[in-house]
């Protein structure tokens, strides 16, 4: 979304009659910025500890790059999920997948799914993924999400940079979660606590690290993490910030080869073929979970997949 197309959206929606207010908790995960900050992740957790506090949860996500034509498509109900990764698009699919007994939608139109969620699943919490620019709905509580190993020279609005929108909107978050924040230079997280406090100096600040949990295969076997310490490791990723990624697994002792396409990427016949070629001696392939879903199973080569939460961390 660049700032132009913001700011026409925001006057339609102004035209239109204002946000509409659901009658149940409605909570937000966005960003300033134009992906690549953990989105995905940070639905996770919170679902998940809404779920274990006993709330009935239901996750409305836009569903970016879904093949599906429909103005709303349910990816998954409480008994698991209905569509394919195509279908519902990559992070609404992962949401579905790792999130048992939590229905996601998606649809442009968050007030129709919010809608549709409550006459058919009566929630009493729905969380919008990437929520931060659609005013259409009323939140209770706006989460916004800062990445730390993002370069200052990238927050510039777009297209000079990668900011839909420009840090004094920071004001209207409730919560300002800094992701990265255990790979981030005392700089980087310096800079970002100055922006925090002139912007939304009210704001609840959280600092998170992205854990990585264990290494799975796509039959579903486990390994353990310690198997990438001082191996040569092709890492896989079709990512928003791919770096992140990388620096994690070279954290984990892993000499990395990067092996980038594009965020989003759907790996074709040749992409496995270049891929493939890169794999020298006994490297590892190694990618994200997210990517995996857009990898087929019956791929020519072994493959891990890293298995991360998002963690809440204490910085100084």
């Amino acid at each position: 979304m660049t700032t132009r197309d913001f700011w026409i959206g925001l006057r339609i929606d102004m035209a239109a009659g204002g946000q509409t207010k659901l009658p149940v908790e409605v909570i937000s995960v966005g960003n300033l910025s134009m992906g690549g900050t953990g989105k995905t992740l940070a639905v996770m957790k919170l679902a998940r500890e809404l779920t274990a506090a006993g709330k009935k949860v239901v996750i409305l996500s836009r569903g970016y790059g879904r093949a599906s034509r429909e103005a709303m498509a349910v990816v998954s109900t409480e008994s698991g999920a209905r569509l394919t990764p195509e279908e519902a698009g990559d992070e609404p699919y992962l949401l579905a997948v790792s999130l048992p007994g939590v229905p996601v939608i998606v649809g442009t139109n968050r007030r129709e799914t919010g809608r549709y969620a409550l006459e058919h699943f009566h929630p009493e919490v729905l969380l919008l993924d990437d929520g931060f620019q659609y005013w259409r709905l009323h939140r209770d509580t706006d989460i916004v999400l800062l990445d730390a190993l993002q370069p200052a020279a990238r927050e510039a609005l777009a297209p000079r940079g990668f900011f839909r929108e420009p840090w004094s909107h920071l004001g209207r978050a409730h919560e300002v979660w800094v992701t990265h924040a255990d790979l981030a230079s005392p700089a980087q997280l310096a800079h970002l606590k100055r922006r925090i406090a002139v912007f939304a100096p009210r704001a609840r600040v959280r600092y998170t690290a992205h854990r990585p949990l264990f290494l799975r295969a796509l039959d579903g076997a486990q390994a353990p993490l310690e198997m990438l310490r001082g191996r040569q490791v092709l890492a896989l990723s079709g990512l928003g910030h791919p770096a992140e990624f990388e620096k994690m697994l070279v954290t984990l002792g892993a000499v990395v080869t990067p092996c980038r396409f594009p965020d989003h990427h759907r790996y074709s016949v040749d992409d496995l073929a270049r891929i493939q070629a890169q794999l020298t001696g006994d490297m590892l392939l190694v990618t994200t979970p997210k990517d995996a879903i857009r990898l087929p199973t019956d791929l020519p080569m072994p493959l891990w997949v890293v298995e991360v939460e998002l963690a809440e961390v204490e910085m100084a």
